[in-house]
């Protein structure tokens, strides 16, 4: 898994986060501003219940549209981050691909090199080349588990 895509999604995510507190707190500070000019145009004690009740609804809406902002904002990210997953799963299964095609090549080519290895041995050629065959032979059964 690409921690780096990951990284950036979950930090995506914060900053989806804080974009929504601080539209409440802006909300907040609108609604706490209408109540207090609200406030100093009456009396102290003279704030009546339909004004309450008023400031409440409007409390309760801006609550449900900073709740809805903040589900679609989620979705979208998690939407996101499945498309993400998704494509790293997919260059994993590509990358195994190239692996085999190489690792058959090798194969191929380690191979190719022991026969020509084991005609020179074959026409007396000893010494560093019957060291060359023995090491290609470890090579080809411990790496390529042949």
């Amino acid at each position: 898994m690409d921690l780096t895509n990951v990284s950036f999604a979950m930090f995506l995510q914060a900053v989806a986060v804080i974009i929504v507190v601080y539209a409440a707190y802006k909300k907040i500070r609108e609604i706490l501003n209408d109540f207090n000019i609200d406030h100093e145009r009456k009396k102290k004690w003279d704030i009546t219940a339909d004004i309450v009740r008023e400031k409440e609804k409007v409390w309760d809406d801006a609550v449900a549209d900073i709740r809805g902002e903040r589900d679609y904002i989620l979705k979208r990210y998690d939407t996101r981050l499945d498309e993400l997953e998704k494509r790293m799963e997919d260059n994993h299964a590509d990358t195994e691909a190239k692996i085999q095609e190489v690792r058959a090549d090798v194969i191929v080519l380690a191979e190719s090199i022991r026969a020509v290895l084991e005609g020179q041995i074959a026409q007396g050629c000893n010494g560093p080349v019957k060291e060359a065959k023995d090491k290609l032979d470890h090579y080809l059964i411990s790496s390529l588990g042949r």
